[in-house]
């Protein structure tokens, strides 16, 4: 869906890292692929990608991905020869990955010594499939000689899809591909499961013990090589370069298409409605504290509650204080029922109206059925004489998709709503990875409301970052003495990479106009985004809406009321991808006014003409890079 992978528009500037925006093209003979910091990116052969990528990674004992540093980029007679180093406060791994590309075959190697001691979960090779791939035959070869045959899975694979692997086959429209992997077992997992555009094969496989300690001087070697053929036997188009040359290349100078006017059109109307939309209490220091407030049309907030933490009180104070007249919407993160019932009494006997209250167990992260049979009467029973309603008990995971996928047949016996997080920066902070996720998440959220079967569902918070680590080996303390007024904030604001400078780019706004469109599918009841203020807030620490804030303001408008068909180019954006060809997104909803109100943006870097027409007379809107746009049709509606 972006130009990083082969698509038709360039990602908005200011949603990409800075290794993204100095990426090189490299090309000889059949092959070519992108070089984006030490990263393989977009492999092609005779024309045709395929692989999504070949990465080196070092992941810490916490699944944290450790940054890999290029220092030198050398070019062979085959190739290129990288150099570099890994760690945050220095190095802990020195690094040289070396790129061979042949007639018919390319050979990425990796040599990684250790120069300060840690544990690792992960460190060596990567290889990043697409998903357009699923349901494609795949030939798997085992370290003992003999193979198995299976497919890539269509719906997202709860577990692993092939394991003890030493070589994948398969075959894309007209190429194929054999990749073989050395200096490790691997296995293979669906990424999807958290909104990654990939099916990964990485090296060890997660059934042998982690984290493991790497000494001084400890070396980890690892290769992957690609051999591809047409599968009509023809020789490519592109004979290898003699004498043998690399040319690279920056993407800066590449060619670039002209922009033409975009033609769109409102159709008929959906059998979805828009969600409610909310955002999380602020977890930074400030909290709020300098009057900065969210669009009025957010009309609920979203506060996570563990009564281990000692500043629960003080965590649920600031929520009531920020929700104002908003109402909560109360995630709490439990060892046993009994513990929820000083957090719940609070707020029943302060009269604050709670909609809903969802249930997780501190250590898997899901909604036990003890823990959901529990808080069921414990709310029947609080909640008989109180003045506000009773809360909607929610069920499900406060964690990504994942543990839904993984863990759904324990809910079997829960009838009631269901949830899940998102979260699309779990492996990847790039600013492509952040726009591809758009599609995956529909893709989740489908395969979502099958596994719901009828029940509700609720999505978020979404968040760019991690609120916390659902797979960290080692604990978070809950702190020793109370502070009620949060000096340090909590949650998130303690959690590395949970912050990311991104969240008040001008096109995150388009960004969470595209996730609400892909999220919004019947079923769907509400809808939490990011934070109310902050560093991670719709509103920014001197008092500014952000993009995305003014966006989600909108669409909270129009919470409740029939969603409207967009066609883009030719194409629905309810359909599969929330995102034209051209890089422009668009929500529609008929108000209560009976007027169709229309959010366009455009997630690419050129400006866009859209020219956009309805049941009233045509429109025509320019978007700058990443702009958002808020359209009327006045009279359009019925």
């Amino acid at each position: 869906m972006t130009s990083r992978f082969g698509t038709t528009f360039r990602v908005a500037p200011d949603l990409l890292l800075e290794q993204e925006r100095a990426a090189r093209a490299v090309t000889r003979g059949p092959w070519s692929l992108s070089l984006r910091g030490s990263d393989l990116d977009d492999i092609a052969f005779d024309g045709e990608t395929v692989l999504r990528s070949i990465r080196f990674v070092v992941r810490d004992q916490d699944w944290n991905t450790l940054p890999v540093i290029v220092d030198a980029v050398d070019q062979t007679t085959s190739g290129l020869q990288l150099r570099g180093r890994v760690g945050d406060d220095g190095e802990t791994v020195a690094w040289s990955l070396s790129i061979d590309l042949g007639a018919s075959t390319l050979r990425v190697a990796v040599r990684a010594e250790v120069t300060a001691a840690f544990r690792r979960a992960r460190i060596g090779l990567i290889v990043l499939q697409a998903p357009a791939l699923a349901g494609t035959e795949l030939v798997v070869g085992h370290p003992e000689g003999s193979t198995t045959t299976t497919r890539l899975p269509e719906h997202i694979a709860p577990h692993q899809p092939a394991i003890r692997i030493e070589s994948l086959t398969w075959t894309g429209d007209r190429i194929t591909t054999t990749a073989r992997f050395a200096g490790d077992v691997f296995e293979m997992e669906d990424q999807r499961n958290w909104t990654d555009a990939s099916f990964k094969t990485y090296s060890t496989p997660l059934s042998l013990p982690f984290p493991v300690a790497l000494a001084v001087g400890d070396v980890v070697e690892q290769s992957v090589e690609l051999s591809c053929a047409r599968a009509d036997g023809v020789e490519p188009a592109a004979p290898l370069a003699t004498p043998l040359a690399v040319t690279v290349l920056p993407e800066t100078d590449l060619e670039r298409p002209a922009a033409e006017p975009v033609e769109a059109r409102v159709g008929a109307p959906l059998d979805s409605l828009v969600p409610t939309i909310s955002t999380s209490v602020s977890s930074d220091p400030d909290g709020g504290r300098s009057g900065a407030s969210v669009p009025d049309a957010i009309t609920e907030l979203l506060v996570e509650i563990d009564p281990a933490v000692v500043d629960w009180p003080a965590i649920l104070d600031r929520a009531v204080r920020q929700a104002g007249t908003r109402a909560l919407d109360l995630r709490l993160v439990l060892g046993t029922g009994d513990e929820a019932e000083p957090v719940l009494r609070r707020l029943r006997d302060a009269g604050v109206p709670v909609v809903r209250v969802g249930v997780f167990h501190r250590r898997t992260h899901l909604s036990e059925s003890a823990l959901l049979t529990a808080l069921g009467d414990l709310l029947r029973r609080l909640w008989t004489d109180a003045e506000t309603p009773s809360p909607v008990l929610v069920g499900g995971t406060r964690a990504h998709f994942t543990e839904l996928n993984r863990n759904h047949a324990r809910l079997d016996r829960w009838t009631g709503p269901v949830g899940f997080s998102v979260t699309p920066f779990m492996h990847d902070r790039a600013g492509h990875q952040l726009v591809e996720s758009l599609d995956m998440q529909a893709v989740v959220v489908a395969d979502a409301v099958r596994i719901a079967d009828g029940r509700p569902l609720h999505v978020g918070p979404v968040t760019l970052g991690a609120r916390y680590n659902a797979v960290a080996t080692t604990r978070a303390g809950a702190g020793a003495t109370a502070d009620p007024d949060l000096r340090a904030g909590f949650g998130a604001e303690l959690v590395p990479g949970a912050t990311d400078d991104r969240q008040s780019a001008e096109a995150l706004g388009a960004w969470v106009v595209a996730s609400v469109a892909a999220l919004a599918v019947p079923g769907v009841e509400s809808l939490s985004y990011f934070e109310a203020t902050g560093p991670r807030g719709l509103v920014a620490a001197d008092g500014t809406v952000t993009a995305a804030g003014r966006a989600l303001g909108w669409i909270a408008e129009l919470s409740g009321r029939p969603r409207s068909a967009v066609v883009i180019g030719g194409r629905r954006l309810d359909v599969g991808s929330p995102v034209s060809t051209e890089g422009v997104i668009a929500i529609a909803a008929v108000d209560a006014a009976g007027e169709t109100v229309v959010i366009l943006g455009n997630l690419g870097e050129t400006p866009v003409r859209v020219l956009l027409a309805g049941a009233s007379d045509p429109h025509t809107v320019d978007l700058g890079a990443g702009a958002v746009v808020r359209v009327v049709m006045a009279g359009s509606g019925s």
